[in-house]
């Protein structure tokens, strides 16, 4: 049986990884995580410690699967932000426009000339 912790811990990943820019997106991070809770590496219980003390290493590995998730949504505001700045444009250059339209009035002014 799953702790109840580590269950809300992949369903919070599943629903980030909605987002996730990679071309398999939520099935890579499906992947990713059923490699990693099933890793015994990053979750390593004493068989013969008490549950108090198992249950703080599931915790401690708990936080840290939340500490990915939040890196997760890091990943995912930069690449929606990147996305909008390619579509949309880095903003209104005042000073270049300013300058473009002088140098147009200019060009204007020594055709009429």
């Amino acid at each position: 049986m799953i702790h109840p912790l580590v269950r809300d811990l992949y369903k919070r990943a599943l629903i980030v990884g909605k987002d996730y820019p990679h071309p398999d997106g939520l099935d890579y991070v499906r992947r990713k995580w059923k490699e990693a809770l099933r890793d015994p590496q990053n979750c390593q219980l004493i068989p013969d410690a008490s549950d108090k003390e198992n249950e703080r290493i599931i915790r401690k590995a708990v936080g840290k699967g939340r500490y990915v998730i939040r890196e997760m949504e890091g990943t995912i505001q930069l690449k929606k932000y990147r996305t909008m700045r390619r579509r949309y444009g880095q903003g209104v250059d005042v000073t270049g426009e300013a300058r473009r339209i002088n140098d147009s009035l200019n060009d204007l002014i020594k055709k009429v000339k």
